[in-house]
């Protein structure tokens, strides 16, 4: 009898402590609910800050955008945005998005390099070293760029050459080599239509070896030319009138940065920022090739006419032209590609090339 007892009190004591260990766990499922109902609010709360941030930044945008490109306050800033886009083939779109034909003319006609004057050949004198000088390759790094400037001290040596085959144009590397060249830079530009990048296709005056090989023999064009000395000339010729003032071979380009020891250069946004590929002499002789490297955030971004003018100035160059940039800008010296082109593809199929012989 009394075991039944003491296990009817066990049972008892027992069932008393579930009955106590259940209680505590119905207080939780409210407070789980409470729990939910809050993680709901503060979700949607949280999404209508997000929205609210949203609505906000776009206006902004907007607000910002107008004030951009529709009034003068940042003027700067607005002239390089568009003298950048409409220097390039394929994003000209970030300034005709925004502005009409009439603003962006305006835009560009104040920010054009107005050369003239022609080069004076009589003034550059070619020296001829006995002793034989090295060409020399200089790393230079200014405000968001990296650039390379070779000097080539024997201007007897540089010359401009023909590099289309029958569907293509040639990458620098291959004219250098076929040419028995030790270096090289590209030079005039060509027109791209379908992106393929054959590079065999001209679309600005170009005359080698005293041949016309595109463009009208009564047209008059902005050449760089070489004379048969080894000289650089810059002016605005007809075929003929070129052809009588010495130039063997030249190609359609510019601006002009330097003529005649006299700056072309006077507003920091003129051409916007991009790669940059440009040749100059010295009084001397002395040719200078500048490679700018660009398009490439974290490494460089590329150069104004400005800042390329201030390099020319510094390696004293008498004369000096912007050739083709942007991702056709390759140097090659001595077996490599000295520079890094903004294309991940690498160097460009090209329709000529100045290349120096060794």
């Amino acid at each position: 009898m009394t075991n039944v007892i003491l296990n009817n009190e066990y049972k008892l004591h027992e069932e008393k402590k579930n009955i106590e260990n259940k209680e505590p766990n119905r207080r939780p499922n409210k407070k789980t609910k409470r729990n939910k109902r809050k993680k709901k609010k503060t979700l949607k709360q949280k999404m209508f800050l997000f929205l609210k941030i949203l609505i906000v930044l776009i206006l902004l945008g907007i607000i910002f955008i107008y004030l951009f490109f529709k009034t003068n306050l940042f003027k700067k800033y607005k002239q390089l945005w568009v003298a950048t886009a409409m220097s390039t083939m394929n994003h000209q779109y970030l300034a005709t998005w925004f502005l009409s034909k009439e603003e962006i003319d305006e835009i560009l006609k104040e920010l054009e390099v107005e050369n003239n004057e022609d080069s004076n050949s009589d003034a550059i004198t070619i020296v001829l070293n006995k002793e034989k000088k090295d060409i020399t390759v200089e790393k230079i790094t200014g405000k968001n760029y990296v650039g390379y400037v070779m000097i080539v001290p024997d201007a007897s040596k540089v010359k401009l050459v023909d590099s289309r085959k029958n569907n293509s144009g040639t990458k620098l590397s291959q004219i250098v080599k076929e040419n028995n060249a030790i270096a090289g830079i590209n030079a005039g530009g060509f027109t791209d239509p379908e992106g393929t990048g054959m590079g065999n296709q001209l679309c600005k005056a170009t005359i080698i070896n005293k041949k016309l090989q595109y463009g009208n023999k009564n047209a008059t064009y902005s050449l760089i030319g070489l004379s048969k000395e080894g000289k650089l000339v810059l002016g605005k010729y007809t075929y003929q009138q070129a052809i009588n003032a010495g130039i063997e071979s030249a190609v359609e380009f510019g601006p002009y940065i330097i003529v005649n020891g006299k700056n072309q250069i006077t507003n920091s946004n003129s051409g916007g920022i991009h790669p940059r590929m440009a040749i100059g002499q010295r009084k001397d002789g002395t040719f200078i090739f500048v490679a700018i490297d660009g398009r490439q955030p974290g490494y460089s971004l590329g150069t104004n006419f400005l800042e390329l003018q201030k390099i020319f100035n510094k390696y004293d160059a008498y004369n000096a032209a912007n050739l083709d940039g942007g991702s056709s800008a390759t140097m090659y010296y001595n077996g490599k590609v000295v520079n890094k082109t903004s294309t991940p593809i690498g160097e460009r199929y090209l329709p000529n090339a100045i290349i120096v012989e060794k």
